[in-house]
């Protein structure tokens, strides 16, 4: 691993103040969709996560639903990033005018292009697209208000970047599983609640409800192998969990189950936690149904094991898997 990422190979003489071409396409209108090429739930879950941490910039109180853990994760990680950018470029970023949201997306995309004219992508310097979202924001000459659209018109353009310049790799590495065919279909999902050790799953139950699908997660008999799934209230019903009065409702026909495990091999099958909860249920689920739902599991790459490593299961699922949250760090490979 290389050294911390720096941005001053970048941000040279020739980018800025006059010498930057700001005609650039305006924002879009509020409301208005992001450009066709791009998958829509992709980028606003994309932006979501921009204009989370922008306001965890500007130091305003977040509104509503609280920020998901990778949410959270990557707003300590990348204002780490912006504080370091800020102080050991302090020199050229002074010379920056940023005199309106054209100019700044400018500054932005060229800075940017350039960090990534390599062709190389990592989750540590998907990081810093964000962080110079942040530091551009700051940049700007009037204040930011709380209910000002200033910090939205900048998360649009950060999560164009992202969706343009990494889209690709992040589906390619286990990212955007919220966009996924059978996830877009499926009306009614089942979703494990995660542990510190497994894919964080917050944020695809709020996604859950927000696109008013149907959300249930698995009740387990810890003296049996028997599982059912409980029909989910509401984002806010887990925080209540164990203390809910839970109403059990069987499902009657699950389209798509999440699979939590501690391992997989390459032809889906999982290894579990040794009680045999979703092997018995995908059984019932073909007895009385005579098919069983789409399985998708949930891993990091760390539990994915080599082709001559088989585990041996009843029943297969695909596996989609994700980059662990240490690894946004800001080395370069």
């Amino acid at each position: 691993m290389g050294s911390s990422l720096c941005l001053s190979t970048y941000i040279s003489e020739d980018m800025v103040l006059d010498n930057f071409n700001c005609e650039v396409p305006g924002e879009p209108a509020p409301g208005c969709p992001p450009q066709p090429k791009m998958i829509d739930l992709e980028f606003r879950y994309t932006q979501t996560l921009a204009q989370e941490y922008l306001l965890h910039v500007l130091q305003v109180p977040h509104r509503g639903t609280s920020p998901s853990r990778t949410s959270r994760v990557l707003q300590d990680v990348a204002f780490s990033v912006q504080e370091k950018v800020e102080k050991s470029l302090k020199p050229s970023l002074d010379r920056f005018d940023v005199a309106s949201i054209d100019t700044a997306r400018t500054i932005f995309n060229q800075v940017m292009e350039k960090e990534f004219e390599d062709g190389v992508i990592n989750w540590g310097r998907i990081v810093t697209i964000f962080a110079f979202g942040g530091v551009i924001l700051k940049k700007l000459p009037e204040p930011i208000a709380p209910d000002g659209n200033t910090y939205k018109e900048i998360s649009y353009f950060v999560a164009e970047f992202i969706m343009n310049h990494t889209g690709d790799w992040i589906r390619q590495n286990g990212g955007w599983v919220i966009a996924h065919r059978q996830y877009q279909k499926s009306k009614r999902i089942s979703i494990f609640l995660s542990m510190q050790d497994e894919i964080e799953t917050e944020e695809i139950i709020k996604d859950i409800f927000q696109q008013g699908k149907t959300c249930f997660i698995p009740q387990y008999q810890f003296q049996s192998n028997h599982m059912d799934m409980v029909k989910l209230a509401s984002p806010d019903e887990i925080s209540s969990l164990p203390k809910t009065s839970w109403n059990i409702h069987q499902p009657g026909g699950l389209d798509l189950i999440f699979m939590p495990g501690l391992g997989f091999d390459n032809h889906g099958n999982r290894l579990g936690r040794g009680r045999g909860y979703y092997d018995a249920y995908l059984q019932r689920c073909l007895r009385l149904q005579g098919t069983k739902p789409y399985t998708i599991a949930l891993a990091f790459k760390e539990q994915l094991c080599h082709q001559y490593y088989s585990f041996c299961c009843q029943f297969s699922c695909e596996v989609v898997h994700e980059i662990k949250k240490d690894e946004w760090c800001l080395k370069r490979v």
